[in-house]
């Protein structure tokens, strides 16, 4: 089976989950004998990997549709040498032609959604770039929503919230939704570690066993102005416990007014490395995913794969990787309260984040492997080959 797939980020340009997904997805494919072709954003093809990339600009709010002009037209080019079977985007997309193939979207969250919570939001954060993203991007993303879901054989979705949102808010049938979860790939945290990681944490200012990890897009609905909120409570009570905040966004300019004169609070932008990600895993005390929303998030399953306990927010399908209490804690979203008291408890108690830790490695392990999501999404390319 010969399969074109289109994603704006793939390495090196990864910003947040869904860049991952196409990684580790495309790997496992690859593995199981899919002929994978990747188009993604970028300035040199290379033929021996299947990767060819388009040259587009990095606008913040209409880059995916420059990215999807020239990724269609690239498509066309590659469609008449490889004649390919299938072709699955990595988010929504909006083409004024459709391929005259099987079309697979996956869809990682949706616009819709968050204009509500991004209205919700308005009157705590006050920001200017909240407001941008509710008239721009959030208005944008939701055509691009209503678009795919329309024009797509099948919708991918990592949890069954988001399909429930995704066929609510934009009108498809439940056959057209297929639920897979996210998968990660253990052998990557198998890899070798760095042979002083003590002297690759100090060039962060940091130290083993003593900051709290949050990785992640820097959105206004991944929370982490709450996280800081919540650290900066726990922090007045110890006062050399870090916070290390590893990602980009355009809401970084903010929250680094926040944490303006803390030193205990480091950003270190985004990290490319699995490597270099894996060795800030490991080395946390605890890791937290303060989101406003999220499907089934990468992090999550990153962190318990170096064995991590995780204290996340009790919304989407965050409840399906966290069992509050066995392999880390559901705080109330928006509540630095709440993160404060658990990530505190974490702190007092090396046991239990030991504990926590352990069984979160058990349950990636037996429930999200990769293998586990690249035999459904074969499935599900074999089905609609069938049917041309």
């Amino acid at each position: 089976m010969r399969v074109c797939f289109i994603s704006f980020e793939y390495p090196p340009n990864v910003w947040g989950g869904a860049g991952t997904y196409a990684s580790t997805l495309v790997e496992g494919l690859r593995r199981r004998g899919v002929d994978v072709f990747v188009i993604s954003r970028g300035s040199r093809h290379d033929e021996r990997k299947k990767i060819f990339r388009v040259p587009v600009s990095n606008s913040v709010y209409w880059r995916r549709l420059f990215f999807m002009e020239s990724a269609i037209s690239l498509f066309h080019k590659l469609n008449g040498r490889y004649e390919f079977d299938l072709v699955h985007f990595n988010e929504p997309h909006v083409i004024l032609e459709r391929p005259k193939l099987p079309t697979v979207c996956t869809i990682h969250s949706t616009q819709v959604n968050e204009i509500k919570l991004k209205l919700e939001g308005i009157g705590r954060l006050k920001t200017r770039v909240d407001i941008r993203d509710l008239i721009l991007k959030s208005s944008i993303g939701s055509i691009f929503d209503l678009f795919t879901a329309h024009s797509a054989d099948k919708i991918i979705c990592p949890s069954l919230s988001l399909a429930a949102l995704i066929r609510s808010h934009c009108f498809v049938n439940e056959s057209k939704t297929i639920v897979i979860s996210n998968g990660i790939d253990l052998e990557v945290f198998k890899k070798e570690k760095y042979e002083n990681p003590d002297k690759f944490l100090r060039q962060f200012g940091l130290e083993k066993d003593n900051y709290i990890l949050f990785v992640g897009r820097l959105g206004v609905l991944k929370g982490v102005q709450y996280a800081i909120e919540a650290f900066k409570s726990i922090s007045a009570a110890h006062p050399n416990l870090k916070m290390a905040i590893v990602g980009k966004g355009d809401f970084e300019g903010y929250l680094r007014d926040l944490t303006r004169g803390m030193e205990n609070i480091v950003f270190t932008g985004y990290v490319d490395s699995p490597m270099v990600r894996k060795t800030l895993y490991e080395n946390s005390l605890l890791v937290v995913v303060p989101s406003l929303y999220e499907a089934l998030p990468m992090v999550v399953l990153e962190a318990m794969a170096c064995g991590k306990a995780v204290v996340a927010s009790n919304v989407g399908g965050i409840p399906l990787l966290v069992r509050n209490g066995k392999n880390g804690f559901l705080a109330k979203p928006a509540d630095p309260k709440d993160l404060a008291r658990l990530m505190t408890i974490l702190y007092e108690d090396e046991k239990l984040r030991e504990n926590m830790g352990s069984s979160g490695r058990k349950f990636v392990e037996k429930e999200y492997s990769v293998e586990h999501m690249v035999d459904r999404t074969v499935k599900v390319y074999e089905s609609l080959c069938a049917c041309t």
